[in-house]
């Protein structure tokens, strides 16, 4: 079985939005992981990275924690068609 790729070879959908919200909120890369891990997410060192440049699949649980960190919808951070929370 293949595995699931978007149309430009990208393990999320999830990656630019991600970056976007890191980037509007000031913090690094290793610094949104540590506040990540602080609500649960286990993950390694360079995960936000490979996630931004969609090298890493992102699960339905992180992407709740991901929406619930950034208050946002899961439709924003899946297809960017539903207007952001205001920062």
């Amino acid at each position: 079985m293949a595995h699931l790729r978007t149309e430009d070879g990208k393990k999320n959908l999830v990656g630019p939005r991600v970056k976007h919200l890191r980037e509007r909120e000031k913090l690094s890369q290793e610094e949104l992981m540590a506040q990540l891990q602080l609500l649960g997410m286990d993950s390694e060192r360079g995960v936000i990275k490979r996630i931004e440049n969609g090298d890493r699949a992102v699960s339905d649980l992180e992407i709740r924690l991901l929406a619930q960190y950034f208050h946002v919808t899961y439709k924003y951070l899946l297809d960017g068609t539903e207007e952001e929370a205001p920062a």
